[in-house]
């Protein structure tokens, strides 16, 4: 038997109602056993951290170490013999002796802290056990590498005064004075520590003063072997 059109729309109406019915069913199922869910956009976090110590480091480095006068005599024209470090010597009176030499110890702070710096020595350590004689002379003094230019710095020369800051506005002493088997402090003391370690102010220059009288004893080597002392704070 036929069907009229009416018929089948409504047959077809009926379908689609049972369809999304249905659906809709199924849909409260999937909820229900935690199949589906509707919620806002999924959020996470989480921390990470991350850490450094920076050590301190002490160092002090001698870039040259080894100061050698030779062997000689005083010309006997002259009554002594004075020799420098630095290559300064007394005109016409030093026969035979190391004229050379132009480099002193140079000190670097090689380290990440300001310092204080001191000497002891041992050994021959003072004018008559090194040279001898009457009125014989065996010096030392400090002097900025900026000043000296001297080559062999771990880092480039100096371009700035070392052992400023605190209270301190230089090294202890520029001027020549005598060495002592207890030491004297080359730059700062024990609560002051200018010393910088920052490369373009963080070495200074040690030289040596012999004066060689014409009467110091002969033929035996003398030698004198310095220690450096850097010191930090904490």
């Amino acid at each position: 038997m036929d069907l009229s059109n009416k018929a089948i729309f409504a047959i077809l109406a009926v379908t689609l109602v049972i369809t999304v019915a249905g659906a809709f069913v199924n849909m409260g199922r999937l909820y229900d056993f935690g199949y589906l869910s509707l919620t806002g956009a999924a959020t996470s976090s989480d921390t990470g951290t991350s850490t450094i110590t920076i050590s301190q480091s002490t160092s002090i480095t001698n870039n040259f170490d080894t100061i050698q006068f030779g062997s000689g005599f005083v010309n006997s024209t002259c009554t002594a013999c004075s020799m420098d470090s630095n290559g300064t010597a007394t005109d016409g009176c030093c026969g035979t002796f190391n004229l050379s030499n132009s480099f002193g110890f140079l000190l670097e702070n090689t380290g990440n802290i300001n310092l204080s710096v001191n000497y002891t020595c041992a050994g021959n350590c003072t004018a008559a056990l090194f040279v001898g004689g009457t009125s014989p002379a065996f010096q030392m003094r400090a002097t900025n590498n900026s000043d000296a230019k001297q080559s062999g710095e771990v880092s480039t020369v100096d371009t700035a005064a070392s052992c400023y800051g605190q209270s301190f506005l230089g090294l202890n002493f520029t001027n020549y004075r005598e060495v002592t088997a207890a030491g004297d402090w080359l730059c700062g003391n024990t609560t002051s520590y200018p010393l910088d370690f920052i490369d373009v102010r963080d070495a200074f220059v040690v030289d040596l003063n012999v004066s060689v009288p014409t009467d110091a004893a002969t033929g035996v080597q003398k030698s004198a072997t310095f220690t450096f002392n850097a010191l930090a704070t904490g």
